[in-house]
């Protein structure tokens, strides 16, 4: 794991490029204390660079920027290739006589491209990752992200056909002359899911390369660079379009038997580490079959972690502490509180450097500083949700669609609205008589997606934070379009696999991590589980006890089911309760009038109406909150008003 930047087509003096690279590195060291590296290519205006977390091969056989043994290709690579001794193995297998020097899968990426290509390459590797390769031959440029978009990468593009690639946005603040513009797609993106979707990003000028794909440069004779390709090596989608058509042929037994298979396999790679190795473990499904399957594949004691709150309400660590009791791990547990999130919560922005509103940002960072202080690389259970069918919103979407959206749409247009205008207080405060929390804002929801047209707006009306036009007035859309190939829970899935995992879930994590300089590695996100999963029928995936039902019953053999078996809770921070307690004055600061005005890109007469609403207890408007909270505490840190 580590931290890379470099530019393309610079045609500036040695002396301004060497700097401005040095200086877009060293912005990155948090990702990548242990060694750095520069690379520059006088004639061709190429410059690489590489902040190191050393994690295999810790000797200088591992430094970057690294050149092939033929010397034509040179490499700046962010991630882990897991299965790259089998890559060395099939190459020497191929008769390339080839003089390791070292054990480095930075060694063996670059080589096996230097060997058989780029893209002969990639459909090898199990693994995440960014690079930047170039091509001392043909002159050309590649830029790569993996499959699901685990390692970031993010490109800017000026006018004189210069570009500049980094692993985090701040590095391009080191770019002389380079001007932010605001993206309004961006923001509309941020405001409308709480994070910001690639190829998007918060400037207008930087863009997010794509998941499962390679980036293209080529220069003509006078140096000048272009973008000339962008194209997929790897989708999710057609992968999901495939599974349906060529189902795994056995009985469910033997799926069991071959996912189990599976997961030894991904984990005898991705336990691999010169480094302490250990796992967070949150006491759920998907962090638990990590750590079961791990400790039962090597012979001491494996480190787990979890986190849990002073609130008892949201801590789970008493789960995770009895799974670890029953796997016999070495465990640790961090109980947060508040004053913990508020020693943190001004420093997201530095952390994410764009707009992040996923309040579990905040456990995310706390964990990962702790765990620090014992391992440098952790496996989470991070992606069983998504590829295995795990969300709650799926099956609720699929059970209450038809009985919400029944009748013409006029008639449930005038329902909502009728329900609409009985305050959630009052509905808070009667039926909260008998046990229900929070019913009046529940019913509201539910009114709110009445109207729906179809499944698909049905479900994106689920997975919003404002709605379009609701707090910026901008006419943008970013919902996934479903597929007629695919039933309604599969859009979903596909839709989060595209979507919210990659531009929220593995942001959030990689971030987190990073800023503590610690390496996360997700199992569940080997690509040939999620081509697994795709060819297993939903009723495999989903029974009576929600999703992930193959997942829990090859966990079972292995941990008692009454350690598993509970009402799934998601890894956040108690925000509703902080607002009106220890976060309070934080957020009044933020949302008071001369920080956020009546008019503006935001309306901020309407967002403390809303925040009168959640502090008097009438509504409770967390999330949207939140967002606003952190596109203000961003902005006050890149000084935009």
């Amino acid at each position: 794991m580590c931290g890379i930047a470099g530019l393309i087509g610079w045609k500036d003096t040695t002396v301004k490029g060497r700097e401005t690279v040095s200086k877009m590195r060293k912005a990155l060291d948090h990702r990548g204390p242990d060694d750095n590296g520069i690379f520059v290519s006088e004639n061709n205006h190429v410059y690489f660079s590489h902040s190191r977390l050393s994690i295999l091969d810790l000797s200088k056989a591992g430094k970057q920027p690294m050149t092939s043994s033929c010397k034509r290709f040179i490499i700046s690579y962010n991630g882990e290739i897991y299965n790259h001794f089998k890559i060395r193995s099939y190459l020497e297998s191929k008769k390339f006589n080839i003089e390791w020097r070292g054990t480095s899968d930075t060694e063996t990426l670059i080589e096996s491209i230097s060997k058989i290509g780029l893209e002969s390459t990639l459909d090898l590797v199990h693994g995440m990752f960014a690079f930047a390769v170039f091509d001392n031959k043909t002159k050309e440029v590649f830029l790569v992200r993996d499959r699901f978009g685990e390692k970031p990468l993010y490109l800017l593009e000026r006018q004189n056909s210069t570009f500049a690639f980094a692993s985090e946005l701040i590095s391009f603040d080191q770019v002389p002359n380079f001007k932010p513009i605001l993206s309004i797609e961006g923001a509309s993106n941020f405001f409308h899911r709480g994070c910001i979707a690639a190829p998007f990003s918060i400037w207008k000028n930087v863009s997010k390369l794509l998941p499962g794909c390679i980036y293209k440069f080529s220069s003509d004779i006078s140096g000048n660079y272009k973008l000339i390709d962008n194209k997929q090596y790897w989708s999710v989608k057609e992968t999901a379009i495939k599974g349906q058509t060529t189902k795994f042929p056995g009985s469910y037994e033997d799926a069991k038997k071959h996912l189990e298979k599976i997961l030894y396999r991904v984990l005898d790679g991705q336990k691999l580490s010169d480094v302490p190795l250990g796992v967070f473990l949150s006491g759920g499904v998907d962090s638990s079959i990590v750590a079961a399957l791990l400790q039962k594949s090597v012979s001491k004691k494996i480190k787990t972690f979890s986190i849990g709150f002073t609130e008892k309400i949201y801590d789970e660590s008493n789960y995770a502490e009895a799974i670890a009791s029953h796997l016999k791990t070495d465990h640790t547990t961090l109980k947060a509180n508040p004053n913990d999130a508020i020693d943190l919560v001004e420093k997201m922005p530095a952390v994410y450097s764009e707009p992040f509103a996923d309040a579990s940002q905040i456990p995310t960072t706390l964990l990962c500083k702790l765990v620090k202080n014992y391992v440098s690389v952790a496996l989470s259970g991070d992606g069983g949700d998504e590829v295995f069918t795990g969300y709650n919103r799926y099956l609720f979407a699929q059970k209450t669609f038809k009985i919400l959206t029944f009748g013409p749409s006029w008639y449930r247009k005038s329902l909502s609205n009728i329900i609409k205008s009985i305050p959630p207080s009052f509905l808070n405060s009667s039926i909260g008589l008998f046990g229900k929390k929070r019913f009046g804002d529940k019913v509201h929801k539910a009114a709110d997606i009445m109207d729906s047209a179809d499944l698909q707006d049905y479900y994106d009306k689920l997975t919003t934070y404002w709605p379009e036009k609701t707090i910026i007035n901008h006419d943008y859309s970013d919902r996934y379009e479903f597929s007629e190939e695919l039933g309604n829970i599969e859009n979903m899935m596909l839709a989060d696999q595209l979507n919210y995992l990659p531009n929220d879930i593995l942001v959030k994590v990689d971030r987190s991590a990073m800023s503590t300089s610690l390496e996360t590695r997700a199992p569940l996100l080997d690509h040939s589980l999620s081509e697994f999963a795709w060819r297993t029928p939903i009723e495999w995936r989903v029974d009576k006890f929600g999703g992930k039902k193959i997942l829990r019953e090859v966990l079972y053999e292995h941990v008692p089911r009454k350690l598993i078996d509970r009402p799934k809770q998601g890894f956040g921070m108690p925000v509703n309760e902080w607002l009106r307690g220890p976060l309070k004055e934080w957020a009044m600061n933020l949302l008071d009038k001369k920080n956020l005005p009546d008019e503006g890109m935001i309306n901020g007469k309407f967002v403390r109406k809303m925040w009168n609403e959640h502090i008097n207890g009438s509504r409770n408007w967390e999330n949207r909150l939140w967002s606003i909270l952190m596109w203000q505490q961003w902005s006050k840190y890149r000084s935009i008003s």
